[in-house]
């Protein structure tokens, strides 16, 4: 076996083991209800060239991936109830072996924080790591977390999602 397909099968099964722990690593809950259930995408971005020969982009299944590689992960969040689902919060662990790629998070009508740890979380511009005795703003690869909190409650049989990118190291 060659060391490129060596490296294929590590980065392969690497994606599995990333999207084991981004569905592991999400959380959903609301006040009081099971309600909100949560399907997790995985998608890659690819450019192609349409039949008039201009450079389009689309966005595929990952398939096979490679260090540098940006994976697209869409967290769609439904509210199977008939009642209001209130209080809606979405946590993500950034995937081991990728790092978060910065300013790539959103989520219409959410309040979006990060951490560095898994348990404490700030607006990204508020993060800070000390760094040989020195203070100095996280990078957006030392973010290990991301959490999205609805402002609005969920209507019954609604949905709703947030995105983010990730590069594979």
């Amino acid at each position: 076996m060659s060391n490129s397909t060596v490296m294929t099968l590590r980065i392969l099964g690497r994606l599995g083991l990333i999207a084991a722990a981004v569905l592991l690593g999400f959380a959903a809950h609301a006040q009081g209800t099971n309600c909100v259930t949560l399907k997790t995408d995985a998608q890659k971005e690819e450019t192609y060239t349409d039949a008039q020969g201009k450079q389009l982009k689309r966005v595929v299944a990952p398939g096979k991936v490679v260090p540098g590689d940006e994976i697209i992960w869409t967290i769609t969040a439904t509210n199977s109830c008939d009642k209001a689902a209130d209080k809606i919060v979405v946590n993500n662990n950034v995937p081991e072996h990728m790092a978060y790629i910065a300013d790539s998070a959103m989520g219409v009508g959410t309040d979006m924080t990060f951490s560095l740890n898994g348990r404490d979380f700030a607006k990204s511009t508020d993060l800070t790591v000390t760094d040989a005795g020195a203070t100095r703003a996280a990078r957006a690869d030392e973010i290990k977390s991301i959490r999205w909190v609805f402002a609005q409650a969920f209507a019954p049989k609604s949905t709703a999602f947030v995105r983010y990118r990730a590069r594979v190291q």
